[in-house]
């Protein structure tokens, strides 16, 4: 299986090239997982900066906006797609926040990266959110009316401004052509393909009944966690590592933790439940793998109804990916019942594909 590793310092992408590695055995259980011989490790650009004071060179820029449903990432870049400033905000999923909510911390986001860059000129911004396709699809402009209240950002309405999803801006990030999937899987998750005109969406109706999401690996931690206390289930470390985390003296911390900010706080459990998973706890595991397998259905199921007639890029996006038992399983299950079709890009930081899509919007 090849693997593609897209950096996203620039359009024309770095490329790790893995070839013929064993990712595990696809048929695995949790219990006896093969670990891989060799990982790959997401990373951010070196031009993805935080934190720092950048130099600026030249008038035109572009921003680009990859909303989520924990965290907003904001990408100022030049004319030529070099990304020289970067800033992260809460979250910004229209669906799980309301509009008011959403547009906050994306104009957050988009401000700290205009601090103290007065003569610069915006000609193009795209602002790619999660559930524009679906049931906001038709409330974009409502988007905008918000986004012009606040004047701090005021700037970039003197340019283009797009509202699109966060799905496109995944899947370019990963990929030049128009068609191919990209299976995004973070706090939410989305299998999106395109294929010579014909569009597909699943998994994509959000946190009460996706499946792989960081929702999902959450929500089955924390039961995990609950029928252990209860002698209903296993033993866990997961219970161990989750109260030293949040400083929970017993279970009813966690359950006012869980249900104060569901769709905040389970995805935070999904990161302990690959620590506890990396140490052996086959509780983990299990959630986890069962994660990866949800993914490729996923994909299987959009595959078979999109029919593509040659290989194409299959986009993978999003913080879950970290995981390798996630990641692992994912693409072993795919590579299973469909050997060669897809080109497999593990994107590092999906808010190149958001910079790309401002340049090609700006004309």
């Amino acid at each position: 299986m090849a693997v593609r590793v897209a950096y996203c310092a620039f359009f024309f992408y770095n490329v790790v090239e893995l070839e013929n590695q064993c990712y595990g055995n696809a048929n695995a259980n949790a219990g006896d997982y093969m670990e891989s011989p060799l990982r790959v490790q997401m990373q951010k650009s070196k031009f993805m900066i935080k934190g720092k004071k950048v130099k600026v060179n030249g008038r035109d820029f572009v921003i680009g906006v990859d909303g989520g449903g924990v965290d907003t990432v904001v990408a100022l870049a030049d004319m030529e797609g070099k990304i020289v400033a970067r800033a992260v905000s809460g979250a910004s999923s229209p669906r799980n926040g309301g509009i008011v909510a959403c547009v906050k911390n994306v104009a957050e986001g988009i401000g700290a990266v205009l601090k103290n860059k007065k003569n610069i000129k915006i000609v193009s911004t795209f602002i790619g959110l999660p559930a524009m396709e679906e049931e906001y699809k038709n409330r974009k402009s409502e988007i905008i009316r918000e986004l012009k209240k606040n004047k701090k950002i005021i700037k970039i309405f003197n340019g283009k401004t797009t509202i699109g999803s966060d799905q496109l801006a995944a899947f370019r990030s990963g990929a030049n052509g128009q068609d191919g999937i990209v299976a995004i899987c973070g706090a939410g998750v989305a299998v999106h393909g395109w294929n010579n005109g014909k569009e597909l969406i699943i998994n994509n109706k959000g946190w009460l009944v996706d499946k792989g999401s960081g929702n999902w690996i959450g929500r089955h931690a924390a039961r995990a966690i609950a029928e252990a206390a209860d002698g209903r289930g296993l033993e866990t470390k997961l219970t161990g590592l989750v109260f030293k985390k949040f400083k929970f003296k017993d279970i009813n911390d966690l359950l006012k933790f869980v249900y104060e900010n569901p769709t905040v706080n389970l995805p935070k459990l999904a990161v302990l439940c690959d620590a506890a998973a990396s140490d052996g706890d086959k509780v983990a595991r299990e959630i986890l793998v069962g994660a990866g397998k949800e993914i490729a259905l996923a994909v299987r199921v959009a595959a078979a109804k999109l029919l593509f007639s040659e290989q194409v890029p299959l986009v993978l996006a999003g913080g879950v990916y970290k995981s390798r038992w996630v990641a692992d399983t994912a693409m072993n299950e795919i590579s299973r019942y469909y050997p060669g079709k897809f080109d497999f890009v593990v994107v590092a930081d999906p808010v190149a594909g958001a910079v790309k899509l401002a340049l090609e919007a700006r004309n």
